[in-house]
């Protein structure tokens, strides 16, 4: 019997996704093992490593059929154990969501340039902007205690602090970044949910970390960019894209990104070696070359915007029904 090796990575991912359900159905996995899903993603890592490391060797395949084992593995247990609860935070990894306790509001200044990273595991994350030099922080956690900060006119540091004990506490932060600052951004959320509109921003590099959990990223309103940098792993993402030239890649493991672009703009779109992923660039009216897809005139576009887009058991929708 000859197997095709182009479809045994799907069919480890379709039989480990319907399998796991089964044997939790059963008892042979605890609900507990499975509840805990999201987790799992550092095998992608392996996978890869092993897909480099065995590159022209009989054992060439070994890391995509790990790849596809994992992808497997995560959505059957998401199909399992219920992919999220209230929030978009799944089940059983969190603390309880009793509302949380307001935590004292902190303020500060940055100066011309200055980098912000911005972590929240378990619970939510809101970026705006204000005009000014001004930034802000403020909202709930499961003490009051609030996150923990550090800050200066070049940084600022903003992440939720750990529990004690099994799980992590819930954590919503609301920062209010100020348009003055010439930013680098970094945020960092997992196991939760994220919204981020940066009108009026100044960016140089942006750089999002979505584990377990939804996002809408819009940078619609931007005053200037540089690069992008996206990593979901099992989340979903909105990108609303800008009206400026910009580069930067997304790479999704187990997940869907719907990307956003306005009217003119020229796209070229690098989908790379992505497994097991699906897109909808030929509908949306791009042109194909090789792995990359073009708006048609994307060379004479005053606007253009070129993105490495790769996907690993993930989804892309360019301008869709959520772009509505």
């Amino acid at each position: 019997m000859h197997v095709d090796r182009n479809l045994l990575g799907w069919g480890v991912f379709f039989i480990v996704v319907g399998a796991v359900p089964l044997a939790v159905e059963a008892g042979i996995i605890g609900e507990v093992a499975i509840d805990r899903w999201w987790s799992y993603w550092p095998l992608i890592l392996v996978g890869i490593g092993l897909s480099l490391l065995l590159s022209r060797t009989p054992l060439d395949g070994l890391g995509g059929l790990v790849l596809a084992g994992t992808f497997g593995l995560m959505v059957g247990g998401a199909l399992a154990g219920g992919l999220v609860n209230v929030g978009g935070i799944p089940s059983g990894v969190c603390g309880g969501s009793d509302g949380g306790t307001a935590f004292a509001p902190r303020s500060g200044e940055l100066g011309d340039r200055a980098r912000v990273g911005l972590k929240v595991d378990c619970g939510s994350l809101t970026v705006t902007t204000a005009s000014g030099p001004a930034w802000t922080v403020s909202g709930t956690d499961e003490d009051g205690s609030g996150p923990h900060l550090e800050s200066s006119p070049r940084r600022l540091e903003v992440r939720s602090d750990d529990l004690p004990g099994m799980f992590l506490g819930l954590t919503d932060l609301a920062v209010a970044l100020p348009t003055d600052a010439n930013t680098d951004l970094e945020l960092d959320v997992n196991a939760g949910s994220m919204t981020v509109d940066l009108a009026g921003a100044s960016l140089d590099d942006v750089d999002l970390e979505l584990n377990a959990g939804d996002a809408i990223f819009d940078l619609r309103g931007v005053t200037t960019i540089g690069s992008v940098a996206v990593d979901v792993n099992a989340a979903s993402v909105l990108v609303h894209l800008p009206a400026h030239s910009m580069r930067g890649a997304i790479e999704v493991n187990a997940g869907s990104i719907d990307l956003c672009a306005p009217s003119g703009v020229g796209l070229r779109l690098d989908t790379g070696d992505s497994v097991l992923s699906s897109h909808d660039y030929a509908a949306a009216g791009l042109v194909q070359s090789g792995s990359t897809w073009e708006t048609p005139g994307y060379d004479t576009a005053a606007v253009q915007i070129a993105l490495r887009t790769e996907a690993r058991a993930g989804s892309y929708t360019l301008d869709g029904e959520r772009c509505g």
